[in-house]
């Protein structure tokens, strides 16, 4: 009699845990799933940028973030709001498109 309610026990919290990984999975479908958490005060060096994109608090990101991809295909992660941010994008936006930065930061403003 014991075992009989061990068991049904167990399958009781099998199932739940199966519907609450079910809920999660629904619940965060419809959230941003590439936003920055943080961003770093720290200059990003020219040279090593490609593209960049922005990342908006209002589209479903927890913060405002410029996200800089460099030409190794790494992004980086700064704070919108400051002077070298703008500066640096202002340099992006004047670059000529290359062949390499194309494909490198397709997808980048979709």
């Amino acid at each position: 009699m014991a075992r009989c309610a061990f068991l049904s026990l167990c399958m009781g919290v099998w199932i739940t845990a199966i519907i609450i990984s079910i809920n999660m999975d629904v619940s965060l479908g419809d959230q941003a799933l590439d936003c920055c958490l943080k961003v770093s005060s720290h200059p990003i060096p020219k040279r090593i940028i490609a593209c960049y994109r922005e990342q908006r608090k209002a589209e479903g990101c927890l913060i405002s973030a410029v996200v800089f991809r460099t030409r190794k295909g790494r992004d980086l992660c700064a704070p919108p709001d400051a002077q070298w941010v703008g500066e640096l994008m202002d340099t992006v936006d004047a670059r000529p498109v290359k062949k390499y930065k194309e494909s490198l930061c397709r997808g980048m403003n979709a």
